[in-house]
């Protein structure tokens, strides 16, 4: 265990721990917007900046929270001045490319980020902020139908080519992980629309919802036909049902 301090809290961590979750462990919020428990880091947002004191070179520096892993005695800071300046700088940043995007409008209104050009405000409607959330969810799932394209201001996410992706199964993890609903999924009898390919949706026999796309649930148990007919929660019930009938 290595012995650490986050705004003069004292505690211990695993080797390797990240400051992200050893100060969420505390009760820290530190706030970020690519990061998400389900995937792994990436750390190109950067609003999740601290500073980090080093004991053994008596001097501090700034660092990702969500990619630093703690390796010796630090002591961390989340919220002093020289951390906030870092913020502010970023998310003047996102506010500028971003200017609609409801998440970055409510870090801008918490830090008191003003955009440079309240013109611009006005003309852009681009709510995606470039997380790459649902890049690394989509490669996480085995399908990597989408990437990053261009470079600096022109950078953006795409399908191979900009065409509806072949290898996407309608699953919309995509979506579900992107933070400003840039995303677009249109569900509507029984089918699913998303990244320009439509997909019919399977019903759940015992709830009688639609739930997932025939495409999906195929990958997922290609030889358990009747369990694919069960969603989650009527899974779920099944198997509480099982185990209930065991015990007695």
């Amino acid at each position: 265990m290595i012995e650490i301090t986050i705004d003069g809290i004292k505690t211990e961590v695993l080797e390797n721990t990240k400051i992200l979750e050893a100060a969420k462990g505390l009760g820290i919020e530190i706030p970020t917007l690519c990061h998400h428990e389900a995937l792994p880091p990436d750390g190109n947002c950067r609003v999740c900046q601290v500073e980090i004191y080093d004991r053994e070179k008596k001097k501090g520096k700034l660092a990702i929270a969500c990619m630093y892993p703690i390796r010796k005695p630090i002591d961390i800071f989340t919220d002093n001045e020289k951390v906030r300046d870092a913020r502010k700088s970023v998310i003047r940043l996102h506010l500028n490319r971003c200017p609609q995007a409801k998440i970055i409008q409510d870090l801008a209104e918490e830090y008191g980020v003003e955009p440079l050009d309240e013109r611009f405000v006005e003309e852009n409607d681009d709510i995606c902020i470039r997380c790459g959330r649902c890049v690394r969810a989509c490669e996480a799932l085995g399908n990597n139908c989408l990437s990053f394209s261009g470079r600096g201001w022109d950078r953006e996410i795409v399908p191979p080519f900009n065409e509806p992706p072949e290898g996407c199964l309608g699953c919309a993890a995509c979506a579900e992980v992107c933070p400003t609903g840039a995303i677009k999924v249109d569900e509507k009898d029984g089918f699913r629309e998303i990244w320009g390919r439509k997909f019919r949706l399977a019903k759940c026999s015992r709830c009688n919802e639609y739930y997932a796309t025939e495409e999906y649930l195929k990958k997922l148990n290609p030889d358990e036909i009747v369990e694919i007919n069960l969603c989650p929660r009527c899974k779920k019930a099944e198997e509480a049902k099982r185990i209930g009938n065991i015990i007695q």
